[in-house]
């Protein structure tokens, strides 16, 4: 706090807070065709723009633009089970990865990823899992 010109890269919470939407967005753009290679062929995947939710404390309810990743299952039917078979493979990762499902997605915000290469090292764990 005795420099304050440096709080949005020394204070981790301030710094992911601030951080462009567009970083967010070609961050989103790069993981997309790794992520969709390993969930395949029975979910798709999209780069989209989702608003996050800051969380409690003084902004409860304020939401923030970020963008991320949209996983969809390929076959409709049964769609509910698929979402949480993968939901679980991804929480159950040796580095946990959180998504939130909605509209008949699972969505993963990429605001907080700020090193990508330890997700991206476990894609293939992922993929095995899902075969």
């Amino acid at each position: 706090y005795l420099k304050p010109e440096r709080l949005t890269q020394d204070l981790p919470t301030l710094r992911l807070l601030t951080r462009p939407v567009e970083a967010i967005r070609a961050l989103a753009a790069t993981l997309q065709p790794l992520v969709a290679t390993a969930v395949a062929p029975r979910f798709t995947v999209d780069c989209i723009d989702m608003l996050g939710q800051i969380g409690s404390g003084s902004l409860p309810i304020e939401r923030l633009p970020s963008a991320g990743l949209s996983i969809a299952p390929t076959q409709k039917r049964a769609s509910g089970r698929a979402l949480d078979d993968l939901a679980t493979t991804l929480r159950a990762l040796p580095w946990p990865v959180i998504g939130r499902v909605a509209d008949d997605r699972l969505l993963l915000d990429l605001r907080c990823l700020e090193d990508p290469l330890p997700f991206t090292q476990q894609l293939p764990q992922l993929q095995a899992a899902l075969h």
